[in-house]
C-alpha cells in the first residue's frame, strides 16, 4: 500500500490532536474530482503517444495499416529495431548506473561540519579521557612538588578543568570530520539497508536496482519514468521461540517481536499518473494524481491503516458489491496488443481509489477532517488526499516529511521545454522505424515476386481437359489450336530483383536510428565499417558513443538518485531512534563519475604500474594498494583474489625461507666442488647466516 503512516512523529506545526472534525467534505471532494477529470482529459494525447511507442516495442503494426497490408495480400513483417535499441540502452544505463562492487551514492560530511559538543565529547570519549588524565596527572605532579595536597573539591575541580583542556585540544577540525565521516558511515549503511529491504509484514516488494529498472526501461520507452518514496509503513519484527505443546513437545512458534517505522519505494508506472497539466516540469507541479486499481480486499485493509475513514469505505462498498471500476480506453486498448489473452476484462469486485499529493490550503484540509489550527487556516500545506470515484474522501493528511512535498522522483530520457512528458527512444525511432520496416516489406515481397517468372497463358487455346496446376518440372502444356505461335498461347515475365536497391534503403534508415539512439556496435553488432573494423577505432566509437551515455546517466543522478538518498537521509534525521548516525552530511551521486573515473583510470593504472621499476619512485609507491585499485577496474571480487596483510607477510617469509634454503643448498655445492673440508663449510654457513640477519635488521 502507498501509504504514510499518519502514526508517524507529525511537524508541531501540524497541530495533530487526534481528533477528526465531524463536518461535509462533500463540496472539496467534488472540487477534487474535477480536478482530477481536467488532469485525465490533458494527458488523452500523451496516452496515445505511448500506445504507439508500445506497439512498436511489441512490434505491432496500427490497426489501419494491419488491413491495409492483409487486404493487399502485401508481407506483413515487423522488423523489431524498436526492441533493440530500447533494450540496449537500458541495459547500458543500469551497467553503468550499478556498478557490481560498489553503490552509485554516497552520505559524506560537509566540508566544515556542525557538530554539537555533546556529541563530539561522547564521540571523542575515551581519547578525551585519556588526554584529561595526562593533564591532570601532570597538574598533580606539580601541586606534589610544591607539598599541596588537594581535597575532594579542589580534585574535582581540577579534573573538570582537566577534562575542559582535553576537549579544546580534541576540538579541531581534523577531529570533526573524523567524528562526522564516522557517523555518516553509520547513515549511509542504514538507507543502503532499507534500500535493499524488500520483505515487511510477509509482503514481496521489488528491490531498489529493480524499481530503477523499471524507470529507466519507462524513461527509454516513453520518455519518462516515475520512483515514488520515501512511503512510511509499520514493520512488524517477527521471530521465531520454542515453546512446549500440552504433551512437552517442543514446537516453533512465529511470534511479534515488536514493530517499528521504515521507509520503502515503488516504481509509479506512468500510465496510472496524472500530473498538474499547468506544469511543464516536475518542479512546477502543484499537484499530482495516481489512479489505483484495488481488488476488493485490498480495498477493504485501507479500512485498518491509519488516517483512513473506514466507515466510509465499507458504505461505498455495500453500495458497489461488484465493484466500481470499467476499463478505461488506453486500458482496453493495451489489453488488445495482447494476442494470447482472452477474457477478463469485467474487473469484477474491483475499485478504482485516486491518491492525491500536492498543496492544499488549512482551510481545505480542515473540511476534509484534518486536525489544522484555527489560526493556521490561511496556510497552504503539502497534503495527501486519498478519494473514492464518486468524490468521497477517505483521508486527508498534511505531508508529515518535510523539504519532500511530492514524493515523486520524475527521470526524463531527454529534456522538453514545450511538455512535462518528453518522448522515448521509441518516438524518436518512429520515422526510422516505419522507413525499415517499409525497406523489408519491399525486400519480403519483390524476393517472392523475384524468385520465378510471371506465367501468362492463352485458356481458350488449352486442349479439352487441360487444367493449370501450377508450373511443375517438366510440365507440358497441351494446346488445340493449330498454327498458332507459341507466344500467343504461352509467355512467362521475369520480375528483376532489387533486394539491393531495398537493403540500401534498409541500411540508411538503420544509420538514420544510429543517429537518434544507442549505435548498433554498442549491442555488439560487429558489421560495423571504417574505424570500427579495428580494435583501437572500435574502442574510439564506444567511447565517443558514451557521451550521450554520460547524460543521462549525469540526469538520472540528479533527478533520482540525489533527491531521493537525500529524502531518504532527511527521513532518518527525523524519525530514526538511532543517534549515532545523525550530523551534518550531504548525498552524493556518483553514476556519472563512476563512467568517467573507469575511463580515465583503465588508462591511468598500467602507466602507475610501470613507475614501481623505477628506484626513484618504488620506495614512494604502495603495491598493494596499487593492485586493488587495478582490479577494481575490472569489477572482479578484489576480496577473494588478494591476500590478506597477513597471508601476504606470511607468502613472502616463507618465499624468503625457500630461497635462502636454494641459496644455502647452492653455496655448500660450490665449497665441496672447492674441496672445503666440512667444518669449514659449517663455518662459512653460518657467517652467510648472520649476514642475512643484518641486512634483516637493518632493512627493518
Amino acid at each position: 500500500m502507498t501509504t504514510y503512516d499518519d502514526n508517524a512523529p507529525s511537524a508541531p506545526e501540524q497541530g495533530m490532536s487526534g481528533q477528526r472534525r465531524a463536518v461535509d467534505a462533500a463540496a472539496l471532494g467534488t472540487r477534487l474530482l474535477d480536478e482530477y477529470k481536467a488532469a485525465e482529459t490533458a494527458r488523452s494525447l500523451y496516452s496515445e503517444r505511448w500506445l504507439k511507442d508500445l506497439m512498436a516495442y511489441k512490434g505491432f503494426y496500427d490497426s489501419s495499416v494491419a488491413a491495409r497490408l492483409k487486404a493487399s495480400r502485401k508481407s506483413s513483417v515487423y522488423y523489431r529495431m524498436t526492441t533493440a535499441k530500447v533494450n540496449t540502452m537500458t541495459a547500458r544505463l543500469m551497467d553503468l548506473l550499478f556498478p557490481q562492487r560498489t553503490k552509485n551514492w554516497s552520505i559524506s560530511p560537509t566540508p566544515d561540519p556542525d557538530l554539537p559538543p555533546d556529541i563530539l565529547k561522547q564521540e571523542l570519549g575515551p581519547e578525551m579521557q585519556a588526554q584529561a588524565q595526562g593533564i591532570l596527572q601532570e597538574q598533580l605532579a606539580q601541586l606534589q612538588q610544591q607539598n599541596v595536597i588537594p581535597d575532594d573539591l579542589a580534585l574535582k575541580r581540577l579534573s573538570n578543568d582537566a577534562e575542559q583542556q582535553a576537549f579544546r585540544l580534541l576540538n579541531t577540525p581534523a577531529n570533526r570530520q573524523r567524528v562526522a565521516q564516522a557517523r555518516a558511515a553509520r547513515m549511509e549503511a542504514v538507507i543502503d539497508d532499507q534500500l535493499k529491504e524488500c520483505n515487511a509484514n510477509g509482503q514481496r516488494r521489488p528491490s531498489w536496482q529493480q524499481n530503477c529498472r523499471s524507470a529507466v526501461t519507462s524513461a527509454c520507452l516513453y520518455g519518462m519514468g516515475v520512483i515514488k518514496g520515501p512511503l512510511v509503513e509499520r514493520v512488524t519484527q517477527r521471530r521465531y521461540a520454542a515453546t512446549q505443546d500440552e504433551n512437552g513437545a517442543i514446537i516453533w512458534q512465529e511470534q511479534a517481536a515488536g514493530e517499528s517505522l521504515r521507509p520503502y519505494h515503488e516504481a509509479v508506472s506512468i500510465w496510472d499518473l496524472f500530473p498538474d497539466p499547468d506544469a511543464r516540469a516536475p518542479e512546477e507541479l502543484r499537484h499530482i494524481w495516481q489512479l489505483h486499481l484495488y481488488a476488493d480486499k485490498d480495498l477493504l485493509d485501507l479500512t485498518s491503516f491509519p488516517g483512513f475513514d473506514g466507515a466510509a469505505i465499507r458504505r461505498y462498498m455495500q453500495a458497489h458489491p461488484d465493484g466500481d471500476a470499467r476499463l478505461e480506453t488506453w486500458e482496453a486498448q493495451l489489453r488488445e496488443l495482447d494476442p494470447e489473452r482472452s477474457g477478463g476484462d469485467s474487473l469484477l469486485h474491483r475499485y478504482r481509489v485516486l491518491e492525491r499529493w500536492g498543496f492544499l490550503s488549512g482551510a481545505d484540509l480542515a473540511g476534509a477532517g484534518a486536525d489544522i489550527p484555527h489560526d493556521r487556516e490561511a496556510d497552504v500545506y503539502p497534503a495527501n488526499i486519498w478519494m473514492l470515484m464518486d468524490g468521497t474522501i477517505i483521508k486527508a493528511a498534511v505531508n508529515p516529511l518535510e523539504g519532500v512535498d511530492i514524493p515523486y522522483f520524475f527521470f526524463a530520457y531527454q529534456q522538453d521545454d514545450a511538455t512535462f512528458w518528453p518522448e522515448g527512444i521509441a518516438s524518436l525511432l518512429r520515422a526510422p522505424q516505419a522507413g525499415v520496416n517499409a525497406a523489408v516489406r519491399a525486400m519480403q515481397d519483390n524476393a517472392a515476386a523475384s524468385s520465378g517468372p510471371v506465367l501468362g497463358i492463352n485458356v481458350h487455346a488449352l486442349s479439352q481437359g487441360e487444367e493449370l496446376g501450377g508450373m511443375l518440372a517438366n510440365r507440358i502444356f497441351l494446346f488445340d489450336k493449330p498454327g498458332a505461335h507459341i507466344g500467343d498461347l504461352f509467355s512467362a515475365v521475369s520480375v528483376p530483383s532489387c533486394i539491393e536497391q531495398n537493403l540500401a534503403l534498409f541500411n540508411f534508415w538503420q544509420n538514420a536510428a544510429d543517429e537518434v539512439s544507442t549505435p548498433r556496435f554498442n549491442a555488439g553488432d560487429g558489421n560495423t565499417a571504417g574505424a570500427g573494423k579495428t580494435a583501437s577505432g572500435l574502442s574510439m566509437l564506444m567511447g565517443a558513443s558514451n557521451i550521450l551515455l554520460k547524460d543521462h546517466v549525469k540526469n538520472f543522478d540528479d533527478c533520482i538518485i540525489a533527491p531521493f538518498i537525500r529524502a531518504m537521509f532527511r527521513w532518518n534525521m527525523r524519525w530514526n531512534t538511532r543517534t549515532d548516525i545523525k550530523g551534518d552530511f550531504e548525498v552524493v551521486a556518483s553514476g556519472s563519475q563512476s563512467l568517467i573515473a573507469k575511463e580515465v583510470r583503465a588508462q591511468q593504472v598500467p602507466a602507475l604500474i610501470t613507475y614501481l621499476g623505477i628506484p626513484a619512485f618504488e620506495s614512494y609507491i604502495k603495491p598493494d594498494e596499487l593492485l586493488e585499485v587495478a582490479l577494481e577496474q575490472t569489477d572482479l571480487p578484489v576480496e577473494r583474489i588478494l591476500r590478506t596483510e597477513e597471508e601476504a607477510r606470511t607468502h613472502e617469509a616463507q618465499t624468503q625461507a625457500a630461497a635462502a634454503r636454494a641459496q644455502a643448498q647452492a653455496f655448500v655445492q660450490e665449497l665441496e666442488a672447492r674441496g672445503m673440508p666440512p667444518e669449514q663449510v659449517q663455518q662459512q654457513l653460518l657467517l652467510m647466516a648472520a649476514q642475512h640477519g643484518m641486512a634483516a635488521q637493518a632493512v627493518q
